[in-house]
């Protein structure tokens, strides 16, 4: 298959963004997921963990991905399936490993883990660097215990 061909049966994502890896376009990135959440009707909390996880890749991204003074795509897709939100943020960059000169403190990735109900990090099917992150839309409800909407 080729890198732009769509999967059979694939669903169209309800927000898709490639924008240049540059800080400023995390911006773009989380006033996007606030309005996702807001046609969702999701709560306060729900909407903070999902945006802080999302800035958290997508600085990944920024930060990581690309070597210095060289500037590539980051992408960014979600979909919402019944109570399941996925998130998926990706880059052309050359891959998730320890870096002994790494600028970063190295708690982005356990952060999202706290914060999403689940991650995988891999390689898409075009070698595209992935961290795909698993929400359950009805996870600070009011019905819960402890729920803060």
């Amino acid at each position: 298959m080729s890198p732009t061909a769509t999967p059979p049966n694939a669903e169209t994502p309800d927000i898709e963004l490639a924008l240049p890896a540059r800080a400023e376009n995390i911006a773009i990135v989380r006033h996007a997921f606030g309005a996702l959440g807001e046609a969702y009707d999701v709560s306060e909390q729900m909407l903070s963990d999902l945006r802080l996880a999302v800035t958290e890749a997508c600085t990944n991204v920024v930060v990581h991905a690309y070597p210095e003074g060289q500037e590539g795509p980051m992408e960014v897709q979600a979909s919402i399936a019944g109570e399941q939100l996925t998130v998926i943020v990706r880059d052309r960059g050359e891959g998730i490993s320890p870096r002994a000169d790494s600028p970063g403190l190295g708690l982005g990735l356990p952060l999202i883990a706290s914060l999403a109900d689940s991650v995988q990090l891999g390689r898409d099917d075009t070698g595209h660097t992935e961290v795909r992150m698993g929400f359950t839309l009805t996870r600070w409800s009011e019905e819960e215990p402890g729920g803060l909407a």
